[in-house]
């Protein structure tokens, strides 16, 4: 899991965070993800809140279980790789990296500007 931490702390926008989100979230298997407490299993991650949603379903079930074997350590990944991608998210939106590179100036897609040209 390792790696998947790495690339969170790479990621320089919201969207990619996401994107590394989704990535790490489709290795789980249907066993793996039916190990986990039934309100905390993973749909379409579509944006930063699902994520923030999902990580804290994932804190409270985690602070409430009492699960062991297989079901604590697959609670316990998932809520690990969730709590460091809402850090990041907090860290990128206070920075003001909380979005896409800005588009380029309209002239620059070939449209014409306000100006008319």
């Amino acid at each position: 899991m390792s790696s998947w931490l790495q690339q969170l702390d790479g990621a320089s926008s919201v969207p990619e965070v996401v994107s590394v989100t989704r990535d790490y979230l489709s290795t789980w298997s249907p066993a793996e993800i039916a190990l986990l407490p039934r309100p905390c299993r993973p749909g379409h991650v579509r944006d930063a809140e699902d994520i923030e949603e999902l990580n804290a379903c994932a804190v409270e079930a985690f602070r409430n279980t009492r699960a062991s074997g297989d079901e604590l350590t697959a609670l316990q990944r998932l809520t690990a790789f969730l709590s460091r991608a809402a850090v990041r998210l907090a860290f990128l939106r206070e920075s003001g990296a909380d979005s896409a590179p800005p588009s380029p100036p309209a002239a620059a897609r070939g449209r014409p500007t306000s100006s008319g040209q």
